[in-house]
């Protein structure tokens, strides 16, 4: 039997896709005069496509609700244009007029005080400037014919570029999902998983750029507007706009509009008053939009430093014009993800870890050589803390009002029932396990974890209690439901699919093996049961009734995240995990927050991925020896269970520990 392998690109695919990155790229240079209205377009098309299809949910066509989404964008443009365009051109014409009264100020006032103080000699001679203007302005007047006729061509492309855009917009955005759905069905099969997630972290990062960064222009320009009228400075509309519209590029649009706005208070304000007022609001906004505003609506998350931004502005726009900028940002997002998954590559490559071969059968007898507890811990007994619950698996105790201790024993629970002997160094393998996928997938969703040492928080007496095998974590809400992910069709499930071609009523194609890998991923949540008592699974209405839907549309979201990054990890550590459940919370703030354990043996179902044969359930790096053992046993799956056997005891014990070793390195 052969190993299974994560999926690579052959040598000379690998050739033909940088092929067609330099091809693109050089299409992209020759066109770009072209090529302005059709990114403009598909950038909107992108941004409103959430929109649209709120509004097909509604149960309006795709074409009407993309018809209204555009209408609705023109007249709020087109409201902004009438609004505006007035009010600039009176504030400018009144701006124009002020220059001549503005040029006698510098020259009669501001140069006579710069000599005096800083003994500094400037004689411009505006005069002069003045005749060599109106001169140039009056001759050779047959000269301008040329310049107009080449005017009102660029004139009559922009208008040709701006009825475009709605064009182009129009039948991208109506056929957005079709094109998507055209380009995945190409996408190969063994890379489907790898393709659709990094599709999806790309379009959350760009996605959460242009929609977030058009609220932050948005609010800065409401801002700047309101701020500069109520300090009382002429053309507030036009600088407050101007500002935040240019706040896309950082520094750019506070910088320029400081700049603008001091000029005008120079000359409005008779003393220094109005100026230290200008001075006040643009520092107070650009703290906000540091702090508040671009935290809040684009999110930490996405990650691309200021400086970046302003790098992948000024490189694409030098490279391509002005379709450069429009490429710029979301070119720069999905670079940026690409540059995580090659981190993320690295950080698991054997160059970087120099840990286990997925295609070795040796073990790695680092981990797996160190002794076992020689006492093995069933119970635990704190008594300088509250014992809150006694699960399973663990005994949580409170610390202070906001914390709990939670101590991983070495108990075992199969079929939903504890058995009376413990597994010697289960409990530490479990904490070390959750604390690793914890860490690791921490962008993902944040766990429940402090960084307070076990031993801090008990009596010196207590310590051998927790040392390796209990966390310290924040007291949370937990959620009544358990987030299931099975990614392979075992156990309950390919039960449920003999019988009904589903799992958990979700249709599966036919023709599936035992052990066969799903197409997707599939969530199928259960109900969270008391000691002795076994989970029931529910439909994801059912789970949605209990926590409410968009909460139970976040866990279904999380859970399929971390299990396809951890799945095409533990891949590369020769592991296969055919499925695993989650357990979740809330804290004060509603923030979901991932809780109990992660990814462990106990929560989840673990292959070696060189013994892996769809048709038969492979053997596993869990309990499944004490399960196969009491399925042949004759015990009624009731408690009490039975004693375990030394020999299953210490078989289940190493797998525990190996699982451990390969994931962990």
């Amino acid at each position: 039997m052969q190993p299974i392998r994560p999926p690579s690109l052959p040598g000379n695919l690998s050739w033909l896709a940088l092929a067609a990155l330099l091809v693109s790229g050089g299409l992209v240079y020759v066109l770009a005069p072209i090529l302005t209205p059709f990114l403009a377009g598909a950038l909107l098309a992108y941004i409103f496509d959430p929109l649209v299809d709120r509004l097909e949910a509604r149960g309006l066509s795709r074409t009407t609700g993309t018809v209204l989404v555009i209408v609705l964008a023109g007249l709020a443009l087109f409201s902004l244009l009438l609004i505006a365009l007035p009010l600039f051109q009176g504030q400018f014409a009144e701006f124009s007029q002020r220059v001549p009264a503005a040029l006698d100020l510098l020259q009669t006032r501001f140069l006579p005080w710069l000599q005096q103080t800083f003994n500094i000699h400037i004689d411009p001679n505006l005069d002069a400037l003045k005749n060599w203007l109106t001169e140039k302005a009056t001759q050779q007047g047959a000269d301008w014919l040329p310049t107009l006729q080449t005017g009102a061509l660029a004139i009559v492309g922009v208008l040709a570029n701006l009825l475009l855009i709605p064009v182009v917009m129009f039948y991208l955005l109506k056929d957005w999902d079709v094109m998507v759905e055209r380009v995945a069905a190409l996408t190969p099969r063994p890379w489907i998983n790898t393709v659709n997630r990094i599709a999806r972290a790309m379009d959350q990062v760009v996605g959460e750029f242009l929609r977030g960064q058009i609220a932050v222009m948005a609010t800065l320009s409401a801002y700047y507007a309101l701020a500069l009228w109520a300090a009382g400075l002429n053309y507030a509309l036009p600088i407050g706009l101007l500002t935040g519209v240019l706040s896309f590029v950082p520094f750019l649009g506070f910088g320029l509009g400081l700049i603008l706005a001091l000029l005008v208070a120079l000359l409005q304000f008779a003393d220094w008053t109005g100026v230290g007022w200008v001075v006040g609001i643009y520092l107070a906004g650009q703290v906000l939009e540091s702090y508040v505003i671009t935290p809040r609506l684009v999110g930490e998350r996405v990650g691309l430093h200021p400086v970046a931004v302003v790098f992948a502005l000024a490189a694409f726009g030098q490279l391509f014009g002005f379709v450069g900028v429009l490429l710029a940002v979301p070119l720069a997002a999905v670079l940026l993800v690409a540059l995580r998954e090659l981190r993320c590559a690295y950080e698991t490559s054997a160059l970087y870890r120099g840990g286990y071969n997925a295609g070795s059968l040796d073990p790695a007898h680092a981990a797996m050589s160190a002794p076992l507890p020689s006492q093995p811990l069933l119970e635990s007994h704190i008594t300088s803390l509250p014992l809150i619950h006694k699960g399973k698996v663990r005994d949580i105790y409170g610390v202070g009002d906001d914390a709990l201790l939670i101590v991983t024993t070495d108990r075992l629970s199969a079929f939903d029932v504890v058995m009376p002997t413990p597994i010697p160094g289960k409990g530490e393998v479990l904490t070390r396990v959750s604390a690793f996928w914890f860490n690791k997938l921490k962008n993902i969703v944040p766990s429940q974890a402090l960084d307070i040492a076990p031993e801090s928080v008990v009596t010196a007496n207590e310590r051998d209690q927790v040392t390796g095998r209990a966390i310290v974590v924040r007291k949370l809400k937990a959620l009544p439901v358990e987030a299931i992910v099975r990614g392979y069709l075992v156990g309950s499930g390919w039960k449920e699919y003999q019988a009904s071609q589903s799992v958990c009523g979700i249709k599966l194609p036919a023709g599936l093996k035992q052990a066969d890998r799903l197409p997707e991923p599939i969530f199928t949540p259960s109900t969270k049961a008391a000691v002795g008592a076994h989970d029931e699974n529910i439909a994801f209405d059912a789970m949605a009734g209990l926590i409410g839907a968009d909460l139970a549309r976040q866990v279904r979201d999380v859970s399929l995240a971390l299990y396809r990054t951890a799945a095409e990890y533990a891949l590369t550590r020769g592991i296969i995990i055919a499925d695993t459940k989650f357990e979740f919370g809330i804290d004060e703030s509603g923030k979901l927050v991932w809780i109990d354990e992660a990814l462990t043996p106990d929560s989840s179902r673990f292959w070696p991925a060189d013994q892996y044969q769809p048709g038969s359930n492979p053997p596993s790096f869990d309990k499944q020896f004490v399960r196969d053992w009491l399925e042949a046993s004759g015990w009624n799956k009731q408690a009490p269970g039975p004693v375990l056997p030394d020999e299953i005891v210490a078989k289940t014990a190493a797998k525990y520990r190996e699982a451990m070793t390969r994931l962990l390195g």
